[in-house]
């Protein structure tokens, strides 16, 4: 087609294999150690925050593309608005089980539950 573009750049490719590989050694360590469920949120150049994941905050996390918005409500974490294109952060909804994460690509900011509480059962084998 004439004027097409490809999707993903080269850098774009290189998050999304960083965040998918963080994703996976937090699930196989099993998320860190602590009194309850702790949601972290990480940012583009550094951004960390952690928050008990029974507390109640809004979090503006700067990136890129501008500012992600993440909340923290009713035991479990969403992203509730960001400037990436498609929102496809926004519309995989809340993240409430350890091991589980929210990531918005274009903009680089993760999401994830982190620390004690249930972990989800992906599949049984005998």
């Amino acid at each position: 087609m004439a004027g097409s573009r490809t999707l993903l750049t080269f850098a774009d490719r290189l998050v999304l294999y960083v965040i998918v590989g963080a994703a996976l050694v937090l699930l196989i360590a099993g998320g860190g150690q602590g009194e309850g469920a702790t949601v972290r949120i990480t940012g583009d150049g550094g951004f960390e925050r952690l928050a008990p994941l029974d507390s109640d905050i809004r979090v503006e996390v700067a990136g890129p593309l501008g500012a992600t918005v993440v909340e923290v409500a009713g035991g479990e974490a969403r992203v509730l608005s960001s400037p990436c294109p498609h929102e496809l952060c926004v519309r995989m909804g809340a993240v409430r089980t350890r091991g589980r994460a929210v990531v918005c690509v274009p903009n680089r900011v993760v999401v994830t539950v982190v620390g004690d509480g249930p972990t989800p059962t992906d599949a049984v084998t005998r």
